[in-house]
């Protein structure tokens, strides 16, 4: 394991996120806006955490009988699983994440994955992960060979069906993308980390529908442990809205209390996970400005980026992107590594297009 660990640090260390046109440079500008919104962090020390914190998982399943064996594994809230009739177990993509199905086999639980049609078509991975020759790999005497569920499949849901009659479970991830028959319409908004996301409602809908309890189960990294959290279990109440979202209320809350803590062990880090407010990127702007005012480059919210021979300023409030042309690549770079501060009749004499100005103002590119 330290060996594979010291590989992946060599490996990380020829990242070149700091170049524009690098490969790694979209997933550093994600990766450091998200973690910005969730605690103070040092960019480029940060990125290369996350991205070492990611290329553990396929290990960790690699070896989990030698981690298992070697207590390095740790189960706490074990008594909150339900051994004699069906429940869903939902998780997130933290840590981890791909050894709590393992363990859920482990521990005699009998249940499907419930996977969106993207990962129903990747399932292979979950299926057939590349076991060390060296170790026993994911075995355990398990014979593990998970039933894997299409939700987007309606002829999934009399699957499930039958599952739950037989006392079988559910496992799935409540920051993927399930939802039931491939209805997008299937989410709420809930408050995360004083920010607004949007929450699948897939799983509890499945809870209640099926009427089995929701049991929240997260997984981090510490002092060179894996550490397995088993909630207690949510049921179902008779309003199918108010469960939904008490549900995932109370699931991301928990969730955000081992986020804040272990933030680079997200895997989804690199998606848009919070809902944009444009307002945060306008609280210093000036509404009203004189006529000798000078406009700078904005770049606490926007950075460069480059895709071949395409062009792109990524804003970190709302994560899109916004495709601009070379010569104007090069004079907002150029504002912004020389730090010049320019007027309105300036910038025209540069770009004498006065429209044009006037939107890279309006969208606070220069502020």
């Amino acid at each position: 394991m330290e060996d594979y660990l010291n590989l992946i640090e060599q490996k990380v260390n020829l990242l070149k996120w700091e170049d524009e046109s690098s490969e790694n440079r979209i997933e550093f500008l994600r990766v450091s806006a998200n973690g910005k919104k969730i605690k103070n962090i040092n960019d480029d020390l940060f990125f290369k955490n996350y991205s070492i914190q990611k290329r553990l998982t396929i290990n960790e399943i690699n070896n989990f009988s030698t981690l298992y064996n070697a207590g390095k594994i740790k189960i706490y809230g074990e008594e909150n699983l339900i051994l004699k009739g069906p429940a869903f177990y939902a998780s997130f993509h933290m840590g981890p994440y791909m050894t709590i199905p393992i363990l859920l086999a482990l521990k005699k639980i009998t249940f499907s994955v419930v996977m969106d049609n993207y990962s129903y078509q990747r399932k292979v991975q979950y299926e057939n992960p590349d076991i060390n020759p060296a170790t026993s790999g994911i075995d355990l005497n398990l014979k593990m060979n998970p039933d894997f569920l299409n939700a987007e499949d309606t002829r999934s849901i009399f699957k499930m069906i039958r599952n739950i009659k037989e006392n079988k479970s559910l496992f799935s991830y409540l920051d993927g993308n399930t939802t039931t028959v491939n209805d997008q319409k299937h989410s709420l908004n809930v408050k995360f980390l004083n920010h607004e996301m949007s929450a699948q409602k897939g799983i509890p809908y499945l809870c209640h529908l099926l009427k089995i309890p929701l049991i929240p189960i997260f997984s981090y990294r510490e002092d060179g442990l894996i550490k397995v959290i088993i909630k207690e279990a949510i049921y179902p109440v008779e309003d199918k809205d108010a469960f939904c979202e008490e549900s995932l209320s109370q699931c991301w809350s928990m969730f955000g209390d081992i986020l804040t803590e272990f933030t680079e062990q997200y895997e989804f880090l690199n998606k848009n996970i919070f809902i944009s407010n444009e307002a945060d990127s306008k609280v210093n702007v000036l509404e009203f400005k004189e006529a000798d005012y000078r406009y700078k480059f904005n770049f606490q919210l926007y950075n460069f980026y480059i895709n071949g021979s395409d062009y792109f300023l990524f804003n970190s409030v709302s994560m899109n992107s916004l495709k601009i042309n070379k010569g104007l690549y090069i004079f907002l770079q150029k504002v912004n590594s020389k730090n010049l501060k320019l007027t309105k009749i300036e910038l025209i004499e540069f770009i004498p297009d006065k429209n044009f100005v006037e939107s890279l103002i309006q969208n606070y590119i220069l502020i």
